[in-house]
Formats: structure tokens, sequence, C-alpha cells
């Protein structure tokens, strides 16, 4: 089985190419649904055979679709087994996301001339400073980044150390128990246990091409909002916002004093669109997504500041991003390009497909980056 750092390092380096096979299953298991995609490689295209996803409330007393639950391992591992049936996947060149919120991501800089053995003593040494758990409860993995000349990073880090000539380093921080817990659906679901990822880097796969500026990627889940900008694929800053997709179902829930599905549904179908049926909806909306576009904008903020540099896109995906009208929306509280996130521009499917394939596109992002780390 690969090392996590393995698994990190050559996610990072196949963003844009690598070892590749036939045929790949990305599979997103999140707090709220599990997603799937199976992809084939025909020439150099990737080659859409069929998606699903299957919510993880209904296998729960009381649970209801778009609802947050934790069920125990094996009820993960028959709701997996479900949706392969039901999309009749059968390839077993599985690639599994582990949870960004599992996961600590900060950059270090080091001295330049440390050699491969002193910098992997430096690092948890150093790394120490940015975890709240003690290092025997994560594995710690990192990557060196390459110097650009056409960035800007060299000097960057010398003015940010006083002069001093420094390495970029990525480090990565994943708590041991949602590996084995992910390591032990795999197994119990007969599937191979050698091919992680952190979802994160799924998205960055899926949702950016070689965009040579500072992007903002919102990933609204159901429990949580994942902030994470990227510069020349590399991540920068990474945050976690206690929000999700879920608190904002509840919240018109309960304003509306509807059931949690019936919230759910009219959340999609008309989200910040004004309706006659629902006058309170769009406020709803406003003062619930707010919150995110706050902590969006104070990180955008930040990372401008400390880097002199502009991020100048802004990507929404997620299954919280389904929301109707929320690019519009976003788009009056940011002061960047605002787009909605289409993970399914990267493979091909049959026309027909189009419409459907870019309204649940943000659902499917880190599903899809995944299985397209196999066969790129």
């Amino acid at each position: 089985m690969d090392t996590l750092l393995d698994t990190i390092k050559n996610g990072l380096k196949s963003l844009f190419g690598g070892n590749s096979i036939s045929d790949a299953v990305g599979v997103d298991i999140g707090s709220s649904a599990i997603k799937v995609v199976h992809i084939k490689k025909e020439g150099e295209k990737a080659v859409l055979e069929t998606y699903g996803a299957l919510a993880l409330g209904p296998y729960m007393q009381d649970g209801v679709i778009g609802q947050v639950v934790n069920p125990d391992l094996e009820t993960i591992v028959k709701a997996l087994k479900d949706i392969f049936a039901e999309t009749k996947i059968t390839s077993t060149n599985v690639v599994l996301g582990i949870p960004s919120v599992s996961s600590i991501v900060f950059i270090l800089q080091l001295p330049a001339d440390i050699d491969e053995k002193a910098l992997s003593t430096a690092i948890p040494i150093e790394a120490k400073k940015f975890i709240p758990v003690p290092l025997t409860d994560v594995s710690l993995d990192w990557y060196v980044i390459p110097e650009r000349e056409d960035s800007g990073t060299e000097s960057r880090v010398i003015a940010e150390s006083g002069g001093e000539a420094k390495m970029s380093v990525l480090v990565v921080a994943t708590l041991n128990e949602t590996l084995a817990q992910r390591t032990e659906i795999m197994q119990k679901s007969n599937l191979p246990t050698d091919s992680l990822e952190i979802e994160l880097f799924s998205n960055i796969r899926a949702l950016l091409s070689r965009e040579l500026f500072p992007v903002l990627i919102i990933d609204i889940g159901a429990s949580k909002t994942k902030l994470t900008i990227v510069e020349h694929g590399i991540v920068q800053t990474f945050r976690l916002v206690n929000k999700g997709g879920q608190d904002m179902t509840t919240a018109i829930s309960r304003s509306l004093e509807i059931p949690f599905a019936k919230a759910e549904q009219i959340k999609k179908e008309y989200g910040f669109a004004v309706s006659a049926e629902y006058p309170k909806l769009v406020d709803i909306m406003k003062l619930n997504y707010s919150l995110i576009g706050q902590e969006a904008n104070t990180t955008i903020l930040g990372y401008e500041k400390r880097y002199n540099k502009n991020v100048s896109k802004i990507i929404i995906t997620g299954g919280g991003a389904m929301a109707k009208g929320l690019v519009p929306y976003f788009g009056e509280v940011f002061s960047a390009e605002v787009v909605l996130g289409d993970p399914f521009q990267k493979v091909e499917a049959p026309v027909f497909l189009t419409g459907i394939l870019q309204t649940t596109g943000p659902e499917f992002s880190a599903a899809i980056g995944l299985a397209l780390r196999r066969i790129q």
C-alpha cells in the first residue's frame, strides 16, 4: 500500500499529467451522500461511463436526503456496495477520497540548502506549531514545491525570510483514525486499498486547468465549507468554515416551518430567486450564505495583503453550491469573477447530458478529480 506521502506526491504531480490506466472510479464519501464517477481513457480523452449519488440519510433511522449523518462503518460499506450496484460499476480501479476536514494543510519555509535527511527531521519539529493534536495521531507528509521563475515565489520567500534563501514545503497532516477507517471501508468492500487522496487535491484537478493567477475554491459541503487558495496548482491557503449546506436547509425549514426534505428541495429550486410562494426565502438565504462570504473575503484579503497578489477568480463547488442564484449573489459579495464549478468539462459525455451535468457538476467535483488521478 502506498504511504500517504506517495499519495500526496503522486496526486500533486498528476494534476497535469502522470502515469495512467484505462479506466478509473472516483469515490467521494461525504457527510450526507456518496458520489461515484466512472471514466475511461480513449486516446488522450477521458470519457464518462457513468456516475451517481446516494444519500446516506435514508440509511439512518428518521434520516432524510441532504441530512448530515454519522453512519457506522458497516452502513457506509452497504451504501457503497449499493451505489456500485445501481450504477453497474464493476471496475476495481478505485480512488477513494479522504475528507479535507480530517487534514491540516500548510506551507513551511525552510533553509534552501537543507538536505533530504535533515528535512525529515526538521519538518516534524516545525509542523508542531501548526498541528493542534499530538504528532502520533497524524500521518505527516510533505512535498517540496518546485521553484517557478515566472511566479515570483522565490523573491517573495526571500523577502519573508529576511533575505535568506528558503525552500517552500507543502505539508499535510491527516488523522490516522480517518486513514484507518478509509482503508477498512475499502477492505470490507472488496476493493484495493492502495489509492487514497485528500479531496482538496481532487477538487484542484477537477476544477482548474493552467491558471497563472491565484484562484479561490469555495467547496460548500453538507456540514462544512472549505476555502482553498491555489496558485500554479499549489495550495497556498486552506481554511474550514463551520457552516455548510445542511445549515442553510435547517434555517429554511425552521423559518418557513416546513419539513427538512421540503426545505432542501426549495433551496435548490428557488434559492436566491424571488418567489411569491416563499417571500422570506431570499432573506433567509442571504443571511446564512453571508457568513461563508465574509469568511472567504477575510481569507482573500489576508492572502492579497501578505503576497501582494490579487485573487481574480472564485470557483464555487460542492453540493451546497447548487442553490439557485448563488453565483449572482456571490458576484455581489466578491470583487473577483465568480463561476460555478464545472468538473464534467474535463470529460467527454453525450451531448444530451450537457445541461444536467452542468447543473449537478459541483456535487461531483471531488469524485471526478479522484478518477482523473488514475487515468491522466
